[in-house]
Formats: C-alpha cells, structure tokens, sequence
C-alpha cells in the first residue's frame, strides 16, 4: 500500500467504509485525521514468547524483573489471571490470532502443523483488514509459519530475521514463497535440524552446523563485554537493542489506520542477559522446590533450574531495559494516544519439577498463567482485573472495540472492561497435543480446566492417563495434589471436562 499507487480494491474498501463513520461516529473514534472527521484507532499487539506472570513482581513475584514496564502499567489495564490456551509457540499464537482453543485450529505440532485450511480466515488480520492496513513480525519461525499461512490477510509480512544479526532462514526465501510449510518440514526442520535429533541429511547438515557455529564465535566475540553467556538467539543472533530499533523504525512508517503485530523472541531461552544485569539476582533468594514429575522429559536438578530461574530474571530485567524505549516512543509519538495496545505473551516459561522451558506435556502455573495488559486510546488511570480470562479473549474484545461484530465461530469471549463481565464461574482451558494427529481425536494431550480458583489437570497418554487437582487460592505454588481425597468440585470438573472432551473428538468419528 504505497502513496504513489492507484488504489487497490482493498484500499478503495478501506476508505469507502471510513465514509459511514463520519456519519455515525462513536465516542471510541472520536480523533483527528487527514482524510476525514474521524480516526479508527490502529491495534498494536506486542507479543514477548515464553513470558511468564509469575516471575513479575505486580503479578507477586518477590523479584522486581520489570521495573520499566511497572511505571507505565498506572495508565493501564491490568488482567491479573489471564491463562494461554496453548503451552507452547504454535499453539499459543495461534489461539492468541484466532480466538480459538488448539482442538479447533488444530495447530497442535511444531513446525509442519498448522491452522486447518477451513479455519484459515478466521484470524485477526483478515477480521480487520477491510478497514486497517495489516503489518505482521515475528521472531519465532514457528509463529511465522503462521503468518505464511495468512499471507492473503497482512499487506507488510516483515521476515522473521529482519532485526537479526544473520539471516540463514531457508523456508521463507522466493522459492518457497508458496510452499512455506514443506519447505520448512524439508528443510529446516529435517535437512538443517538444529535440535538434538538426527537429521535426514548428515552431509549438509554438519556444513550447516560448522558454519553455524563459526558464525556464533564471531558474534559472540564481538559482544563479549555487552554479553557474558553469549548473544540472544532464535537460531539466528540477535541484540536486544537492534530487536526495539526495529520495532521503532517500523511504527514510525505505519500506514493508519494500521494493525501491526510484534512477536518478539525474549525472554525465551537461552536466556542471555546484558553484563548490566547479569548476576542482579544472585540474592540468595530461591524458589521452593517441587518433586520430579513422573512427565518430565528433562529430569533437571533442583540447583540447575534454580540457576536457570535467575538466568530468566535476569535476561527478563536485560530486555525490560530495552523494551522500554519502545514503549517511550509509542508515548511520545501519540500512538498510545490513539490506539488499543495489547501486551502479552504466547505461552509461559517452567523452570521446576525437573523440566526447563516449555517443550513438556505437563502443565502448571508458570507455564499458562501469562500477561496481559491493554492501554487504552488516552488511558490516563490504572484499573486491574482479576477474573479469569484466556488468550482467546484478545481477538472478540478488538473485533467488538472497532465496532465489527463479534464473529460466531471464536471460543473467547469479550475481556472484563472492554464489553465483558466478570464470570466467576468461567471455564478456560489450556491444552498440549503436540504429539497428537492433528486430524484425529485427541488421545495423547494433557488439557486443564481452570475455574472457581481451582485447576483440573487430566494426562491422557497411553501409558499415562491421570487427574490432578490443585486449589490455586491456597496452593499457587501447585505442591499439594487434592485428586486422590476426590473432593465434589473435582468431581464436577472431571465430567465437564471429559464431556468437553467427548464433544471435541465426535467431530473425528467415522
């Protein structure tokens, strides 16, 4: 969409749908414009993957990780119990985009697995492209194979290394503009695999590797005093401050009325903070230690997840440092002034029970409890919410914001405050399948219910297949198990929750 262009046909149906608004404005779209009497707020989600709310200080952890981004939150809302409806990158995003749980999009697998194609233009891009212009970022190539998927919805598709130091991604170069998905299952994720995995070509795969590394000790090399574990990496290198410059450039070149959606890679592993804040949080303080899980992948030590605990407070602290110019310029630019922004996260982060990371079949608090806060166009005072709500909430509230109908096909509903009420009697899920068919019943998940301040946890495995229950207002910390004394609510929640999942799987049923 370019100034010196004829119009497309969706630029013409973008200003043709402006003209009725002059007409019957709403108080929401109440600003100054170019072209005409009103301004339709841009959108602007900013997505931080594996971001846990429960190690920042407002949601009650003992460590101040986001002192920068606490001073901002007094002219904000606040969600205080806000879970992702997914545990890891694909899942997460793609429940965040669409509004729906994982047994519906079915993007249930890294990598290869993505939406189904006949839920491809339920998104928010396409909800909103007929009257904003579309700009889509992410560091994750994971997520951004979603964003391939939704290429006929976003007019600017920035590459997933266009902030990086290197750019050695395969599977979104010209050749495979149309093929991202089997380039990537090819290439990236089977020929170039930089997992522990074996990979399908040894010869290339070890060129790929050498060179990979060769690269790294340069790099690292270079930054060494600016970073003492190594640079940022998603694959490709990075530096925290190139990440936000980017960030900035491009918003200053928003076409508005504009969506633009940031995914940014930190604080995901490998956590590798700045020397300002490397070893801030060796206070002795520590985390209280949890038994092994019989699912845990990983079966880390206490004293190495501890350490890997502070190493993610730290690199939280590093990018919260840099992160915060971008949230100046949003101020100073007026776009917090005429725009929804929404600050969350994709899935959370489990350092505990001896797993690291996020790629598990369990799930826990820090790994589904996220953030999520939504400034207002001109908000001017703090308010905090402590309802349950899920990620996929975040797609019906802006449909329902910029005055669009609430599409019947999402599972979220509208977010307390901004056209929803609070339900204390609300049922959110959160689900991991990545090992489940995506296209038949789910058989191999784990899926929780959280409700009433209590969370029902059901492993449905072959050789695994168990309940627990966690009372969350008095055991946050999720350490006593209440499913073997079969208390009534774990009862209720129990039926609910196998009888929603009897209603996902009849779908499957030849």
């Amino acid at each position: 969409m370019q100034a010196n262009k004829l119009l497309s046909r969706r630029d013409f149906l973008k200003l043709a749908s402006f003209a009725p608004l002059t007409w019957f404005a709403s108080p929401l779209m109440q600003f100054p414009r170019q072209m005409a009497d009103v301004q339709i707020p841009n959108v602007i989600v900013l997505v931080f993957d594996a971001w846990s709310a429960s190690h920042l200080q407002f949601y009650g952890y003992p460590r101040r990780t986001m002192p920068n981004l606490e001073r901002i939150l007094e002219k904000a809302t606040v969600f205080h119990n806000h879970y992702a409806a997914g545990t890891f990158t694909t899942a997460g995003t793609a429940s965040l985009l669409t509004g729906m749980y994982p047994w519906t999009h079915r993007a249930l697998s890294l990598g290869s697995g993505g939406i189904v194609d006949t839920q491809l233009d339920h998104q928010l891009f396409a909800l909103l492209s007929d009257t904003h212009s579309t700009l889509a970022y992410t560091q994750n190539k994971f997520a951004d194979l979603l964003l391939y998927e939704f290429t006929q919805s976003i007019d600017h598709h920035l590459q997933t290394g266009e902030f990086n130091l290197d750019r050695r991604f395969i599977y979104n170069s010209a050749p495979f503009e149309n093929d991202t998905q089997i380039a990537f299952a090819s290439l990236e994720n089977n020929a170039l695999l930089d997992g522990e995995t074996r990979s399908s070509s040894l010869f290339i795969n070890s060129l790929f590797r050498l060179w990979k590394m060769n690269t790294a000790l340069d790099n690292d090399h270079r930054f060494a005093n600016e970073y003492p574990l190594g640079l940022p990496d998603d694959t490709e290198q990075f530096v925290l401050s190139d990440v936000v410059d980017g960030a900035i450039r491009t918003l200053q070149n928003l076409e508005e009325p504009g969506v633009a959606y940031f995914h940014f890679y930190p604080p995901h592993e490998n956590y590798r903070p700045t020397q300002k804040f490397y070893h801030i949080f060796s206070d002795g303080w520590q985390p209280p230690e949890k038994p092994v899980h019989r699912l845990s992948w990983g079966q880390f030590s206490y004293s190495t997840l501890n350490q890997l605990n502070r190493e993610y407070d730290e690199y939280i602290a590093s990018w919260d440092a840099e992160v915060s110019r971008l949230f100046q310029y949003l101020q100073d630019s007026g776009l917090l002034d005429r725009s929804y922004v929404v600050l969350t996260a994709d899935h959370g982060e489990l350092n505990e029970r001896g797993e690291r990371g996020h790629f598990t079949s369990m799930i826990f608090e820090p790994l589904i409890h996220i953030p999520l806060i939504v400034f207002q166009p001109g908000q001017k005072q703090r308010k905090d919410v402590y309802t349950y709500t899920s990620s996929t909430d975040i797609l019906p509230t802006l449909a329902y914001l910029l005055g669009k109908p609430v599409p019947a096909w999402v599972e979220g509903e509208l977010l307390p405050g901004f056209g929803g009420k609070e339900n204390p009697e609300r049922s959110i899920y959160s689900m991991d399948a990545k090992t489940n068919a995506s296209f038949a019943p789910l058989t191999q998940t784990s899926i929780s219910l959280t409700k009433n301040q209590h969370r029902l946890t059901y492993y449905d495995y072959p050789d695994d297949q168990q309940f627990e229950f966690y009372n969350l207002e008095e055991d946050r910390e999720e350490l006593k198990d209440l499913y073997p004394s079969q208390p009534a609510l774990a009862r209720r929640m129990k039926d609910e929750l196998l009888q929603k999942l009897d209603e996902i799987n009849q779908a499957f049923e030849f």
